[in-house]
This record gives structure tokens, sequence and C-alpha cells, in this order.
């Protein structure tokens, strides 16, 4: 960083450093999360895995500054490098934060944690136009009081053919999640999809839920075709086209 002179970005006490690999089947099931997504769509289909492993780590780091712009507790992205990432270190003396999955919180805790999760899950929906797609106890943190999101190479904008289906996964592993941890106001994966999106989807049973989630996808296909990649007929009540983040 010293050598280029890199905007005198000031380098944090502890970095974590992520390395991008993959396996050829790891590989095939992943790439459903960057060939769709239309900020690298163009680039996916011209590369080889090698290079599409770098776009991995380049969206990763596009997601995480997005994230930082609008305040959620996430890794500060330090350098990209080819397929390696250095990100601030979310610890302390070189232990890692825990996982919700790993720390015992007092019932307490565990609801402000609740609380936290489902504000963060809204920003990152309205805020920073995003869907964390993978989203879990097991890449939560809980540092300083706080939830921490991490892993977010995956995540993509809710414009993506299958963005609503990765939301109400999130959104199941989450409420799940909290559930069985005891938090009583904790909702259920229906009613959280509707508090994060807006959508008010009303279907009275699970299948009919994702029936409705998919048609809307196919609706917004259908629209961006027409109008353009950044048309999202249902991100609005309005009825106008939602103003989607640019970097």
């Amino acid at each position: 960083m010293e050598d280029e002179k890199e905007d005198s970005k000031v380098i944090p006490t502890e970095c974590a450093i992520k390395v991008f690999k993959t396996t050829l089947n790891e590989f095939k099931n992943r790439d459903k999360y960057i060939k769709d997504d239309f900020r690298f769509k163009d680039r996916f289909s011209k590369l080889n895995p090698r290079k599409i492993i770098r776009m991995w780590a380049e969206k990763e780091m596009h997601n995480l500054t997005r994230m930082q712009r609008a305040g959620i507790p996430c890794p500060t992205v330090v350098l990209l490098k080819k397929h390696i990432l250095v990100m601030s270190f979310i610890g302390h003396d070189q232990v890692p934060a825990p996982k919700l999955k790993e720390v015992k919180l007092s019932s307490e805790e565990m609801k402000e944690a609740y609380y936290q999760t489902l504000h963060l899950m809204q920003q990152l929906y309205n805020e920073c136009t995003l869907v964390h797609a993978d989203l879990s106890e097991y890449n939560m943190l809980w540092h300083a009081g706080k939830v921490w999101l991490i892993d977010v190479s995956q995540s993509v904008e809710p414009t993506h053919p299958h963005g609503l289906e990765f939301l109400f996964r999130d959104c199941r592993n989450v409420s799940q999640f909290f559930q069985k941890g005891g938090v009583k106001e904790a909702l259920g994966e229906r009613e959280l999809f509707n508090a994060v999106s807006g959508l008010n989807i009303s279907a009275d049973n699970e299948a009919d839920f994702l029936a409705e989630i998919e048609a809307l996808e196919k609706m917004n296909e259908d629209h961006v075709q027409k109008n353009g990649r950044k048309a999202a007929s249902f991100l609005k009540d309005d009825g106008g086209l939602p103003v989607l983040y640019d970097e």
C-alpha cells in the first residue's frame, strides 16, 4: 500500500485476510449469485474460472463498501489484490469475535441481538439495495454489544432473478434461530420477510407465499428486459422506479 501511495488509507491494527478459492463443484453451485447480478453479468460470460474467483473477491469488496457507507457494522475493506481481500479484523488481540451460533447471550442480550438483526436486514435492503443471500447465525458476529455482518460475496440486489427467494431463506434462518433462542418477539419467516421488504404479501401458507414471491420475480424480470436492468417495479409502492445505488 505504501508503494502504491493508496489514498494514505489508515491500516487497522489487526487485519483479516480472506483468500478466495474454490473447487469446480463449488464453483458451479455458486455461479448463480454472480452470473445474474447485473453489476457483473456482462463480464461473467467472458471470464475463465480463475478470473471469476477474482470477481467474487471484488463483489465482496463492493458489497462491504456499500454496507460501510450505510453504517452497518461489518469489516472495513483495506485492500483488494487479485483474489485476496484484506479487511479490518472483528475481534481483539487475535481472538475473533464469536459467531451468534457460538456465543452464550443472556435473554436480554438475545432480544437485543434480534432487534439489531431486524434493523440490519432492513438497512441492507432499503439503504444498500442488497439481500445478504446467506444470512444465518454462522455469519453474524457478536462484538462490543453489537451484531456484525460478514461474508457478503454472494449478496445480490433485490432485482436479481432469485433475490426475493434468497431474502425469504435469510428470513427463515434468522426467524428460526431467534425463536429457538427464546426470543418471544421474533417474527415468523413470512412476517419478517414483509417487515424487511415492505411488500406485505398476505398468503395464508408458505407454498402460496413462495408462489407470490416467484410471481413478483418473474414480473420484475420481464420488466427489466423491457425497460432496462434497474427497473424494479415491485420496489416502490407508488409504481415509480426505485433509485438504486450507484457505486
